[in-house]
């Protein structure tokens, strides 16, 4: 899979951040909601390697080290989520999204890999990145060749941000606390700026690998070796 450059308009959005509407995390809900019935097309970036999400089944099971109750919950959500790509079928709404991964993952990105399975099956086109290639050293058993990690890639660059594009209408850069929850957005409406990221978007896009290849070739291994594993409690 070709290396991928940080495309320009994304990679350096921060400095539109003065000219964007700062929202808390309540308001970028609100906002996001009342857009979204309303787009034909959601383009989303994932580049951060550890998120929290508290209060969601699936990923608290796997916080408490239970990743066989994990991939469970996950799978348990599959009709609520059908409903929801249903829905944006109907309407003709296309959602695409590209994730930027380290390697080896984390435990979150791990996780995370669970749900997006289930949501490239249903519909959203998915792909996923690592810029520097994948190391062919990978096994069941979390076998990364070398403690240095020669062969694996470097972080994303830590000015990659997290971005939802709802259509032409509104760009909306993701901020998190440190400790990985969400804590609102930046809204960008002006139109030659949304533009320039939705081409970055779809350079990405066009390099990535289909998150189900990704999945069944890199993390599922991964995930069924964690799934066989017994919780610390249960020892």
């Amino acid at each position: 899979m070709p290396d991928s450059t940080p495309p320009t308009a994304i990679s350096n959005l921060a400095g539109a951040r003065a000219s964007g509407l700062r929202l808390s995390r309540a308001d970028y809900l609100v906002r996001f909601r009342e857009e979204y019935p309303r787009c034909s097309q959601v383009d989303k970036l994932e580049a951060g390697q550890r998120f929290r999400e508290p209060g969601y089944a699936p990923w608290e099971a796997a916080q408490r080290g239970n990743w066989g109750e994990a991939l469970r919950l996950a799978e348990e959500e599959r009709p609520a989520l059908a409903r929801q790509y249903e829905e944006a079928a109907a309407r003709g709404c296309r959602l695409r999204r590209v994730r930027i991964v380290e390697l080896p993952p984390s435990d979150y990105v791990l996780w995370e890999m669970s749900i997006l399975r289930l949501r490239a099956e249903l519909g959203e086109e998915i792909g996923v990145i690592t810029s520097a290639g994948i190391s062919s050293g990978i096994t069941a058993e979390d076998g990364w060749p070398g403690p240095n990690r020669s062969s694996m890639q470097h972080p994303p660059p830590a000015h990659m941000p997290e971005l939802v594009a709802l259509g032409t209408t509104a760009l909306y850069e993701l901020r998190y606390t440190h400790e990985g929850d969400l804590d609102g957005a930046v809204r960008h409406t002006d139109r030659e700026l949304i533009e320039a990221c939705r081409r970055d978007f779809e350079q990405l896009l066009a390099t990535s690998e289909e998150l189900l290849t990704f999945h069944d070739r890199v993390t599922a291994p991964l995930l069924t070796a964690r799934a066989e594993r017994r919780p610390a409690d249960e020892r």
